[in-house]
């Protein structure tokens, strides 16, 4: 997600130098409005206007404090989620802060979670971490698994906890069954109530990773974690990329169609001989800012090739659909994450999935490259603009 952050950082200062017709809320954040959802990215982020739609965030320290009539995606070093969620929640971070009533839905996951007192979850309730402190509300059913988890809130429904150390705490109200996979059963302590009863299963962590259904299960929700966050995060910088640089991006994807090979062949000598470059200029002295510059632009490029051709496979999807008619913004954003998804979904492929998510990434590359260098040469010659 570090490459994310960047990339959202470099969108908003070109923005800033182009004068585009976008909305900033911080010195280092970037947002728009797409119909009625919105999407924000950058180092620092506050939400304090409320949202008819959808809200997409992603940045270094990402904060709400308004009502979102719709879903709620937030991703960053540190979330903190306050005001309401209309439907579905759905937070990753180092360090997540949740004190919010959600209509639907919530899953959590970060170094550190907690939901305070404040927080009312109407659906179900899953959280994930390394340390975990729930004081709130869940109508539905809660899951927590974590190296710590501490309960000292209420939930309607049945609760599963796995971890290494459990704390009820005496406010704890629990409607239906505690199922406990643990090293120890739980103390209940005065006050606490468990009215479906606890159900105790011992586990230590050495024998859960040693046990291959589980050692399974493990990899296969860190895989749905990791790759629902890189969906969301591509997604998110294809969007503002189009935003900040509408006619750049749209070249860049028009020309994979008319010059596959080329693309592809500039992509794989980009890809190839960047990171020479920037080896030969940490070793010269002289070279080395020039390196540290290079170096998180090849990331971002890396990032933005990717960006480029899923964008060129939702184009081309619509043309085709479309008969060339005019889309609306809806559609057209629809048809990119669509093709994000189809990209995914192809990569997964054996055999043959690697080789085609790693043409996509060069033809990307070298279309960006390509429009970069054309856009460079249109600048520089005299009467051209």
């Amino acid at each position: 997600m570090k490459s994310v952050i960047e990339a959202m950082g470099a969108f908003a200062l070109c923005a800033t130098l182009a004068g585009c017709n976008v909305r900033y809320d911080g010195e280092d954040s970037v947002t728009h409005q797409f119909g009625s959802d919105y999407f924000g990215a950058g180092g620092m982020l506050q939400l304090t206007d409320a949202v008819e739609g959808d809200a997409f965030l992603a940045g270094g320290r990402v904060s709400t404090a308004a009502e979102v009539k719709g879903d709620l995606v937030a991703v960053g070093g540190e979330v903190a989620i306050g005001g309401s969620v209309g439907d579905d929640l759905y937070v990753a971070g180092g360090d997540v802060k949740v004190d919010a009533i959600v209509t639907g839905n919530a899953r959590v996951a970060g170094g550190d979670v907690a939901l305070g007192p404040a927080t009312v979850i109407a659906g179900a309730l899953s959280l994930t971490g390394g340390r975990i402190e729930f004081d709130g509300d869940s109508h539905g059913y809660l899951q927590a698994s974590g190296g710590q988890v501490r309960i000292n809130g209420t939930v309607h429904g049945d609760a599963e906890v796995r971890t290494e150390d459990l704390s009820i705490g005496p406010d704890t109200r629990i409607g239906g069954k505690l199922i406990v996979h643990g090293p120890e059963e739980p103390a209940l302590p005065a006050g606490a109530e468990v009215l479906g009863g606890i159900e105790f299963h011992e586990m230590d962590a050495g024998a859960y990773f040693r046990d291959g259904e589980a050692r399974e299960h493990v990899r296969t929700v860190a895989h749905g974690v990791g790759s629902f966050l890189w969906i969301v995060g591509v997604f998110l910088v294809g969007m503002l990329f189009t935003l900040v640089f509408p006619g750049y991006s749209g070249r860049a994807a028009d020309f994979i169609g008319r010059e596959p090979l080329k693309s592809l062949g500039l992509g794989f000598v980009v890809l190839v001989c960047m990171p020479v470059l920037v080896v030969v200029l940490l070793v010269t002295i002289v070279g080395i800012p020039l390196a540290l510059i290079l170096m998180p632009l090849y990331l971002l490029l890396l990032l933005l090739g990717w960006v480029t051709a899923a964008s060129f496979i939702g184009r081309k999807g619509l043309a085709v659909l479309r008969n060339a008619q005019p889309a609306t913004t809806g559609v057209r954003v629809l048809a990119f994450l669509v093709a994000v998804l189809a990209l995914w979904l192809v990569g997964r492929l054996p055999y043959v999935g690697h080789w085609v998510t790693f043409i996509a990434l060069l033809v990307g590359i070298g279309a960006l490259v390509w429009q970069a260098g054309q856009r460079r040469e249109a600048a520089t010659t005299p009467g051209v603009t």
